[in-house]
């Protein structure tokens, strides 16, 4: 058996020991110094609030685009002769304010790719309706490419009377048939 004095200098002995192993190892002062700027994102990342977004929807809806939403998926469906004169591929002078309202619009949110399809109704042959669908979505998606579209693909597509809205016989475009429709997925952020 032990003296107490023997016991006492042996707890005292593994105290300093485990004090020094501590200090040696964790208990010592880093280089590190936090910044006191806290990070900023790069505009845009975050996307708009959804007071913006609204008012943009309403803006939109009044100049007779419909915008769909379905979770992250939109859909904005513009009735073709409000941006085409009949069975033309050339943007109407008035119509240019209406797809910077689009584009505006776009720029609100973040986005990888952007498609671009048009529609029409029916006409005398099947290869002029996807040439001038074609036509018309290639030259709305280089427009918005020249707003500064924020997204790294923009598909263009005409199918022609394809994918129809509505039965109609002939309606040019004034039949819902004939739109344009563009379409992304909105990006979330980590």
């Amino acid at each position: 058996m032990r003296s107490v004095p023997t016991n006492y200098i042996s707890v005292m002995t593994r105290i300093l020991a485990v004090t020094a192993l501590l200090s040696a190892s964790a208990c010592h002062r880093s280089n590190y110094v936090p910044d006191e700027n806290e990070p900023k994102l790069p505009c845009k990342v975050q996307g708009a609030c959804d007071a913006t977004i609204m008012q943009y929807l309403t803006k939109l809806n009044k100049r007779g685009i419909k915008v769909v939403t379905i979770g992250q998926d939109y859909l904005i469906s513009i009735p073709a002769n409000a941006l085409f004169n009949d069975q033309s591929p050339h943007i109407k002078w008035s119509s240019y304010s209406l797809l910077n309202d689009v584009s505006m619009f776009l720029k609100q949110f973040r986005k990888v790719a952007i498609t671009v399809t048009s529609y029409s109704s029916k006409y005398v042959s099947v290869q002029r309706e996807k040439a001038l669908t074609l036509a018309r979505s290639r030259v709305v998606g280089e427009y918005l490419w020249s707003q500064g579209i924020d997204s790294r693909f923009i598909f263009t597509q005409g199918l022609g009377s394809d994918k129809p809205i509505v039965i109609m016989k002939q309606g040019g475009d004034l039949s819902p048939n004939a739109r344009i429709e563009i379409t992304f997925r909105r990006a979330v952020v980590d």
